[in-house]
């Protein structure tokens, strides 16, 4: 699910894998981008590679607090695989908000204020009909697992 568009969208506040216990960490930074113009056009990349960047972490199970190296979606705490594919979260609630996208026949964008471009960018292969079972299977084992 990831790819550069998902950038600008990313929020101030997501959760990954604590460095220390494998644990969920909240980072309250987003990845830093700059803008630069090449041709007529403006491209957009993060200041370290893509993917790769530092964040400030608090780990909510073992209590480690700092800056730790994240390489997002591998380090995202809210993720599971579905048919070799990785999909991904920011957070409980975005994990939700994907659950409900997913299992709804009508799909309205406009219905997930805060997450429209995660939804608008999300790969066709979480949408696909053959595969829907499959990932709301993974997502609400997901979410149940988080309690």
């Amino acid at each position: 699910m990831t790819s550069c568009y998902e950038w600008f969208s990313f929020p101030s506040e997501f959760f990954v894998k604590c460095p220390k216990c494998d644990g969920i960490s909240k980072c309250t930074n987003s990845p830093i981008i700059k803008e630069k113009q090449i041709g007529g056009a403006i491209h957009y990349e993060s200041l370290g590679k893509l993917g790769v960047f530092e964040g400030d972490i608090t780990c909510i199970n073992c209590g480690f607090a700092g800056r730790a190296s994240i390489s997002w979606p591998r380090d995202a705490y809210w993720q599971c695989e579905v048919k070799s594919k990785i999909l991904w979260a920011w957070s409980l609630e975005h994990t939700n908000v994907l659950l409900a996208y997913i299992q709804s026949s009508e799909r309205n964008l406009h219905d997930y204020s805060g997450y429209m471009s995660s939804l608008l960018h999300l790969p066709s292969h979480f949408k696909l009909a053959k595969n829907r079972d499959a990932v709301v299977a993974s997502l609400k084992k997901l979410i149940a697992n988080s309690h």
